[in-house]
């Protein structure tokens, strides 16, 4: 689903569109009750539902201690499935950020990430070698990009859907001081990435072409997480530091369209008439905020 919005938003920028033109606000908010600790939603269009990956109730993001899980949702929020995924036989530790597309869905989990058929659930593991940190990952293409916050790398993985075939995994990014959250597909190739260039210091927008090859959006946001691209071209991002939702257009500075959180993470995006359904998991309370964007 991110992929196709990537080829939406390239069509509108040939169009002439520019992110100064869209001015986006909340139309409505919601706020759902949740237990243990969510941290990644997506949106599948194929079902018309929500995946969205849990720690379950240990809030320690590198424990391997097989009890983490993805709950099916309907797109008002409703459980639907709880302990979706992962099927028979297999185990989930800390499922962190997520992607559906295809009859597919990814989960990136600490050293690994995950294939699933979201039909029969089977599922593949597939080894990071010298991952630490297995945080967001993006699917355009035949390409995968999963984040690695802690060991400050971006790898590559084609081809993409790797549950019955053979692919290969290889670091796309490692700069040093680089440690990547969210990430994006952007148009014309590559990605958008929220990630910090020192650990302890305000992190920004970035973006990659190609392996070995990254360029600055905006430095000192703040503590980002997820990230993703708006028709428009505007960049919609959570942050851990100011507690919400914001938005960066054009050459103006950061609008924060909501907020009361403590834990921001990783969002999905549900296209709505003009504008979009965000669902933001908050790992740190549970609760699932929907809120609802429109240009104005």
């Amino acid at each position: 689903m991110k992929s196709l919005l990537a080829v939406l938003l390239a069509v509108a920028l040939l169009a002439g569109f520019t992110p100064a033109m869209a001015a986006w606000q909340v139309v409505s908010q919601q706020t759902l009750p949740g237990s243990g600790h969510p941290e990644s939603v997506t949106y599948d269009p194929e079902s018309q539902a929500l995946y969205m990956s849990n720690f379950g109730e240990a809030f320690k993001p590198t424990l391997k201690d097989g009890k983490g899980f993805i709950s099916k949702l309907d797109i008002k929020g409703k459980v639907l499935e709880p302990k979706f995924l992962p099927g028979p036989g297999d185990k989930l530790n800390k499922p962190k950020g997520l992607w559906a597309e295809a009859g597919r869905l990814w989960a990136a989990d600490i050293d690994s990430v995950w294939c699933f058929d979201l039909k029969t659930k089977k599922g593949r593991r597939l080894d990071l070698p010298g991952a630490q940190f297995a945080n967001d990952l993006a699917v355009a293409g035949d390409k995968l990009y999963v984040s690695d916050t802690a060991g400050g790398r971006i790898y590559l993985v084609q081809p993409a859907d790797f549950l019955d075939t053979k692919t290969k995994v290889r670091v796309m990014l490692s700069p040093t001081g680089f440690h990547p959250n969210g990430v994006w597909p952007a148009p014309g190739g590559g990605i958008v990435i929220a990630a910090k260039k020192d650990l302890g210091g305000p992190g920004g927008l970035y973006q990659a072409q190609d392996v070995g090859q990254m360029s600055q959006i905006r430095a000192d946001l703040g503590r980002l997480d997820g990230v993703a691209m708006l028709s428009d071209g505007s960049y919609l991002y959570t942050d851990w530091a100011g507690h919400g939702l914001f938005l960066l257009s054009g050459g103006g500075g950061p609008v924060k369209l909501a907020g009361g959180f403590k834990g921001p993470a990783d969002f999905a995006l549900v296209p709505r008439g003009k504008g979009y359904l965000v669902v933001v998991p908050d790992l740190v309370t549970g609760e699932v905020h929907m809120i609802e964007i429109a240009d104005k």
